[in-house]
């Protein structure tokens, strides 16, 4: 019986940061315990030097020897991974091509179609990789090294599931804690992010209808003990990290244990990242829960990390992440409602928002991003005004609404979802990597484009509202920084935008804008970057706009409110 081979392609979403390859950690650790030939397995290092490959080749030498390839997909890669797939059939059409991820294809037929012709198996999605892949490479040996679907827990064209527990009794970071410490030490050499997530619970009990949870929707939250979960972050700290990614999808769904993890992490030095905190409608709660991280992290130190070129790319992550981020999404009960939304009610957002703002000011931290979603189904125009409150009540200026993607794998990309809220989709692009237009360096990825659904129009807003919301959505927050404030003991927030947009809208240069953006949102037109307006990143040219009418809008805004002013008065 020969030996098997096997890899591991996970591209990031920039190629100025390291590649998550935790999921095929996590699969050797697993097949090491549970495989039964644990002994006849060779598990290539995964690529991780994503900032240099320049071609596909390039990434291929290091992975030619496998008999299986594990591509893991999301939508950052999906476009990139079918690329190596397709290069891999063409070069080496024996070597099985796997994929997984959350991003496959189920409630897009075209999509799944290619996805089956360039696969050999594909894992369903948000499903355990462990026990996919165990059950892959024991079948591998067992049929002549073709392994058979219908033995493949999880396979798409399989019956066969098999639960999975994350209650382990080893560290999957202390297995690998040599790889981990050679992937941060070429991430600190080159100068790029050194991403590493921490996972101490899997699965989500909410059935959001945009969402794609790696760890699966609707489901019960498996957890780590805390005992593992400590050995994790210590073999972190071996390892040389600052940070950690937290993946879990509701922090504080079990307080006194999350609570002491995330207490563990900073006496640690171990800044947990991007929290994302449970979705409780008691606001009480919600409140408890921030205020506990507070007390825990105390007044900001402004920690650093000790850097060999002392560039610290990442300086300001021990302000921005240590505080969890607040899932608003929308402030329309209606929207909230058909998403599957379970979340605060729209006056209790309001005061969260207030609440947080506080605490960082009076603490010392830069306020976490906001999370809200531009135009979801079943929200109005007056709903995305309306949400100017919350905005000014963060006051987190670089954080803007995400664009509503439409994820194939998702509830909300179903045709029985589509149909029934009357939502037009458009196919756009993003060809730059993140909101505050940050692009790719070099390498493969110079010029990438990932493309994806974006909403149109639906039963509760038009085309040419989404085109209004789109253009105010990247204007808002220099409005409301630098000319709001002339403005708060005469105009609400949403009053003042509302003036703002039919003030700018009636300036001649705004017509060119206006129609850009509308051919954005053109589905009979070629997808276009929903990034970009002008040829650069859209928050720039949109406040390039607004800086030179600066005097005008003030103008108008003064002579309007004057007038409304007087006419109370009279």
């Amino acid at each position: 019986m020969q030996n098997l081979s096997i890899a591991f392609i996970n591209p990031p979403h920039a190629d100025w940061s390291l590649a998550n390859n935790m999921t095929y950690l996590q699969c050797q650790s697993h097949y090491e315990k549970a495989g039964k030939y644990k002994e006849r397995v060779n598990w290539i290092k995964a690529p991780y030097k994503w900032d240099q490959y320049e071609t596909l080749e390039e990434v291929y030498s290091e992975v030619s020897s496998a008999d299986i390839i594990l591509f893991s997909s999301y939508t950052w890669n999906a476009d990139l991974i079918d690329q190596f797939a397709h290069y891999v059939k063409k070069h080496s059409p024996k070597t099985l091509r796997v994929i997984g991820g959350p991003h496959i294809g189920t409630n897009e037929p075209d999509l799944l179609k290619r996805r089956k012709d360039l696969y050999d198996y594909i894992c369903r999605p948000t499903k355990p990789g462990e026990v996919f892949v165990e059950d892959l490479i024991n079948d591998w040996f067992e049929n002549n090294s073709s392994p058979r679907n219908k033995y493949i827990s999880w396979e798409i064209s399989s019956d066969k599931k098999t639960s999975f527990s994350i209650e382990q009794n080893y560290s999957v970071y202390e297995e690998h804690n040599h790889y981990l410490s050679e992937t941060l030490d070429y991430a600190k050499n080159k100068n790029i992010e050194p991403f590493i997530v921490l996972e101490t619970t899997r699965g989500c009990p909410y059935k959001c209808v945009y969402c794609e949870w790696g760890g699966g929707t609707g489901t019960k939250i498996l957890k780590k003990s805390i005992d593992i979960v400590k050995r994790d972050i210590k073999a972190l700290k071996k390892a040389g990290f600052r940070d950690a990614y937290l993946t879990d999808a509701n922090f504080g769904a079990f307080k006194d244990r999350d609570l002491e993890i995330f207490k563990y992490a900073w006496e640690s030095k171990l800044n947990l990242t991007d929290i994302s905190t449970v979705k409780t409608p008691i606001l009480e709660k919600r409140i408890d829960l921030i205020n506990s991280c507070f007390k825990i992290i105390g007044k900001n130190s402004n920690r650093k990390l000790e850097t060999k070129n002392e560039m610290d790319m990442w300086g300001e992550t021990e302000n921005v992440s240590l505080v969890p981020t607040v899932s608003i999404q929308s402030i329309s009960k209606t929207a909230m409602k058909i998403s599957n939304r379970v979340d605060l009610n729209s006056q209790d957002k309001l005061k969260l928002s207030h609440h947080i703002n506080k605490m960082c000011t009076k603490e010392g931290y830069t306020i976490p991003a906001i999370e809200l979603i531009l135009a979801m189904p079943g929200s109005t125009i007056d709903d995305f005004y309306e949400e100017m409150n919350i905005i000014w009540n963060f006051q987190a200026w670089s954080s803007f609404r995400h664009d509503y993607m439409f994820l194939p794998d998702s509830e909300l990309n179903s045709p029985s979802y589509l149909e029934k809220y009357q939502i037009e989709t458009v196919e756009v692009f993003s060809d730059i990597v993140d909101e505050d237009g940050i692009d790719n360096w070099n390498s493969l990825y110079r010029g990438k484009k990932n493309h994806f659904k974006t909403i149109k129009s639906c039963y509760s807003f038009t085309h040419e509202e989404m085109v209004e919301m789109w253009f105010m959505n990247n204007a808002s927050n220099y409005l409301l920084q630098n000319i709001y404030p002339l403005f708060t003991d005469y105009l609400t927030p949403p009053v003042f935008a509302k003036r703002c947009f039919n003030i700018i809208s009636n300036l001649s240069e705004f017509k060119i804008i206006f129609d850009e953006i509308y051919d954005i949102y053109d589905s009979s037109t070629p997808p276009k970057s929903i990034r970009k307006l002008q040829g650069q990143f859209r928050v720039k040219t949109i406040e390039a706009f607004l800086v030179k009418n600066k005097k005008i809008i003030i103008n108008e805004i003064m002579l309007k409110t004057y007038r409304f002013e007087n006419e109370i008065s009279h």
